[in-house]
């Protein structure tokens, strides 16, 4: 072959053939080959990932304080009743009260005063009559006698536990039965308590009744809450009374 033609297909195929990639650092100057640019930044991908992440965190805290600031209400609530304890003593509603009369020895109470007027008006027949220990006197009000009431004046050290009353005129012949008698007394204590006396309308005797012992009463007031009716149409005779009363106090 001509020497001019292989020289010429030896340059062809030279130039089909890339020269081979510089080694990176390399300090050739004849390279004249500019560096590649490099990229700064995130990605957008790791942009909004952080966006979503700081939101949830954000809700998150918020959640946080607003369930503190609510936790105070909780807290002061009333606490549960607690259920007491086996031992704990339980006083029944049910359990009944009771009150022993007195049935010792007594003597008689000297009263300080008795206080009451008659319903129909004035009576000479006074209430101290009741108090100063004389049999010929009496305590006597005109007219039907229910509601009539006596005070009588106690010491707060006295004790009482009873009384005895001889019911009706016993006091003037003959007007036992042809006055009324009474058939309950209500006696009643400063301390609001009060007892219920029923008496037979045809006894002339004392008649006697006990009650717990009262201690500290400073008055105690008769009240007549039933009689009978008059034995007699005599005007005059139409009358309520008590012969004698004894406060009794024991022994």
């Amino acid at each position: 072959m001509p020497e001019g033609l292989f020289r010429d297909q030896v340059k062809a195929e030279s130039a089909d053939v890339a020269p081979a990639p510089e080694e990176p650092g390399s300090d050739d100057a004849g390279s004249g080959a500019a560096p590649a640019p490099v990229r700064r930044g995130l990605a957008p991908r790791v942009v909004v990932a952080g966006v979503l992440g700081a939101l949830l965190i954000g809700f998150a805290v918020g959640r946080l304080i607003m369930f503190t600031a609510a936790s105070p209400a909780v807290t002061q609530s009333a606490p549960a009743p607690v259920a007491p304890s086996a031992t704990a003593a339980s006083p029944s509603a049910s359990a009944p009260v009771t009150l022993v009369p007195y049935d010792g020895n007594v003597g008689v109470l000297a009263v300080r005063d008795a206080y009451g007027r008659c319903i129909d008006g004035r009576s000479d027949d006074e209430p101290v009559n009741l108090i100063d220990n004389n049999a010929g006197t009496i305590w006597r009000c005109p007219g039907g006698g229910v509601g009539e009431v006596i005070r009588f004046s106690l010491a707060t050290s006295d004790v009482l536990v009873g009384v005895r009353v001889i019911n009706g005129n016993t006091v003037w012949p003959d007007r036992y039965l042809s006055e009324r008698r009474i058939l309950t007394i209500r006696w009643t204590f400063s301390d609001g308590s009060f007892v219920d006396q029923g008496l037979s309308g045809n006894d002339p005797q004392p008649q006697e009744v006990r009650f717990p012992p009262v201690t500290g009463a400073s008055w105690v007031t008769l009240t007549v809450v039933a009689v009978t009716v008059p034995g007699s149409t005599e005007p005059d005779h139409d009358a309520v009374s008590i012969s004698a009363l004894d406060f009794l106090t024991p022994a």
